[in-house]
């Protein structure tokens, strides 16, 4: 809190409402596939209407401020720490991926979105790109009435010259004006009036009437409150607009607009709820795949699709399940969204994101194979820890895999030897050794041709494609 010398008079300020732990939604394994096609999804794209109000954010050197977010996307601050001083900053606000954007007048960029412990704030500077850390990361809270009604920024009148000034009105009882050279005060909530006690003497008030118009009353420095007060009608509450009488903020070099898709694309080490680790190859076009094989559909992972989202993406699989890669304050982290849990609130679970290794990444994802015994195709899935997974019935379905002279080698529990082939022209092929078989001295058992599967789960097993949201 930022010290005022003079302790004029306490105020109360309500808590802050804090979110409740949601109950943990099921494992990720516990789909059934009966229902997957009919399972709720993650949610749509939040809601506008979720944000739309006034919260408490805090700087990169944790003073707290606010910022009122208007229905028709307008935005003011009331950090008072900047060349406008108490005018704040003005911007708009807009969706997000997964939460809003704030773009103030002066460059910097507020995102305020759902994180694993409720709303976060992260912010950028003009100087920083979207597409890396951000200047500053901290709790959003929303603001309840009727302190909600208060917080923010308004355009009062100077009695002694009649000139326009403003006064910014912060969620913890701070309070700062424009003009005079002790600009702090205090402030507190008096049934319909907003009562400012200034550091230098003087006293203000806001009363607002039934009809929502505002009127100022002012006691100069040493006058009795029980004297008549200077009225000034015509008071208001500052949204984006600049204060009448002063020039407008200008336009500063600002943030890269939106993140380059191909910072995503690739393959990516990923884990699930229970912490098991597996990938997902982000093809460039928006096909995906991930190597989980804990679903339905073993080493088929799952299919999907994925787009840019925020200063992330967001992959939406055929299962119903969505996870979101983005910037975190430790790097790339990912949140995933279980069928059944909404994507407007906390995610079920949180993990670190990173990318395969170059030389890893040209194996890692899922391959479709043909069985030596049978001529029937399957499926194994390479992980990036050297884990594979195959779906043959009968058979164990795990082994592990390594690379040799560029080409990968599967070693399964059972004895069988596969050897994955990425030809020069973009084919896939297989070789197949019998157990008991030494690959140094023998030929293969069998040979074929495979391919790479991206977004497409062949056979009856495949769900219908959900349509994409929109975006």
């Amino acid at each position: 809190m930022r010290p005022i010398e003079t302790v004029l008079f306490l105020i109360s300020s309500p808590l802050l409402a804090q979110s409740t732990s949601p109950t943990p939604p099921p494992g990720r394994g516990v789909i059934e596939q009966a229902t997957m096609t009919t399972l709720p999804r993650g949610g749509e794209d939040v809601p506008a209407s979720a944000f739309v109000g006034t919260w408490s954010l805090s700087d990169e050197q944790n003073d707290v401020f606010d910022v009122v977010l208007d229905a028709d996307g307008s935005a003011r601050s009331n950090w008072a720490k900047g060349t406008h001083g108490a005018e704040g900053e003005g911007g708009r606000w807009s969706l997000y991926g997964h939460g809003i954007r704030i773009d103030y007048d002066d460059g910097w960029i507020d995102m305020i979105r759902f994180g694993p412990v409720g709303f976060e704030q992260v912010s950028y500077s003009p100087e920083t790109p979207l597409a890396g850390p951000w200047s500053n990361h901290g709790k959003a809270v929303r603001l309840e009435v009727p302190l909600a009604e208060w917080v923010g920024v308004y355009g009062l009148t100077n009695v002694t010259d009649g000139k326009p000034f403003a006064i910014a009105l912060q969620s913890d009882g701070q309070s700062f004006k424009t003009i005079n050279e002790d600009k702090r005060g205090l402030w507190s909530i008096r049934g319909e009036v907003a009562e400012i006690r200034w550091a230098d003497g003087w006293h203000d008030e806001i009363r607002r009437s039934a009809d929502g118009s505002l009127e100022q009353r002012s006691w100069k420095p040493g006058q009795p409150r029980s004297e008549p007060p200077i009225v000034t009608p015509g008071a208001t509450r500052l949204r984006r607009e600049a204060l009448p009488g002063t020039d407008a903020m200008t336009n500063r070099s600002r943030a890269s607009l939106q993140v380059d898709p191909s910072t995503f694309a690739g393959t990516w080490n990923l884990s699930d709820e229970h912490n098991h680790g597996f990938n997902v190859v982000l093809f460039p076009g928006g096909a995906a795949r991930s190597t989980w094989s804990e679903g339905p559909h073993g080493s088929r992972g799952e299919g999907g699709r994925w787009r840019p989202y925020g200063n992330g993406v967001r992959i939406d699989y055929d299962s119903g399940w969505i996870d979101l890669l983005r910037f975190g304050a430790r790097g790339f982290d990912e949140l995933a969204f279980s069928p059944t849990t909404p994507i407007a609130g906390p995610a079920s679970s949180l993990s670190l994101a990173a990318r395969t290794s170059k030389e890893l990444e040209p194996f890692v994802g899922v391959f479709e194979l043909r069985a030596e015994a049978t001529g029937k195709p399957f499926c194994i899935a390479l992980q990036s820890d050297g884990l594979a997974f195959k779906n043959i019935p009968g058979e164990p379905p795990k082994g592990t895999w390594t690379i040799e002279d560029g080409v990968a080698v599967v070693s399964w529990s059972n004895g069988w030897v596969d050897e994955i082939h990425l030809e020069p022209d973009g084919r896939v092929s297989q070789r197949t050794w019998h157990p008991g078989l030494p690959r140094a001295t023998n030929p293969p058992s069998a040979t074929a041709g495979g391919r790479r599967l991206r977004d497409g789960i062949p056979g009856p097993l495949r769900p219908a494609a959900p349509t994409p949201p929109p975006g």
